[in-house]
């Protein structure tokens, strides 16, 4: 029986996605991609009634730990680019939270300190994100959780290291023949 047009690409449009099913979901890369995107929202709606987003309270709490930190000291904590953690801190600093001071040493480089409410609202962040945690732990399972924790700081540090020997190539990426590293 021959196929028409449509039915010939409806059934080779079939056989790609056959060859191709499951792999993006099952890949690390993409189910942690989904993952940071459920935790986010999740946790945006944890401190929607503060007024900030999750990397505006994630800045301000890293500035609290971090008083008299530059803008790129700060994304290099947060692992974020400075035009962005420079954006959030315009913003903090709008809202009265931070405030800048001039870095005696070098000119033009600004230092970043909290402000009393500033200082106050890390607090009660920082108490949301503990109870959040918990319920994590909970959800979860303390142990799991804790062992997700390691694997991926552990992950983190292997990909660091990679990064920063990047021209010596990949092999430092990968396992050995056993699998294991």
């Amino acid at each position: 029986m021959k196929m028409n047009g449509n039915e010939a690409t409806a059934a080779q449009d079939e056989r790609l996605g056959q060859a191709f099913e499951g792999r993006l979901d099952s890949e690390l890369g993409f189910q942690l991609g989904r993952v940071h995107r459920s935790l986010r929202e999740a946790w945006e709606q944890q401190i929607a009634d503060l007024g900030l987003s999750a990397p505006q309270a994630a800045l301000l709490r890293v500035v609290c730990e971090y008083p008299r930190s530059g803008i790129r000291e700060l994304a290099r904590r947060m692992r974020t680019d400075p035009m962005n953690a420079k954006h959030l801190a315009d913003r903090l600093e709008e809202a009265g939270l931070l405030r800048s001071v001039a870095d005696p040493s070098h000119r033009q480089r600004r230092e970043l300190v909290p402000t009393d409410d500033g200082q106050a609202l890390a607090h009660n962040v920082s108490e949301r994100a503990a109870a959040w945690e918990g319920r994590l732990a909970r959800l979860v399972g303390a142990y799991e959780l804790d062992e997700l924790r390691r694997l991926l700081a552990r992950l983190e540090r292997i990909l660091g290291a990679g990064a920063e020997r990047s021209s010596l190539g990949d092999r430092h990426l990968h396992p050995g023949p056993s699998g294991r590293r």
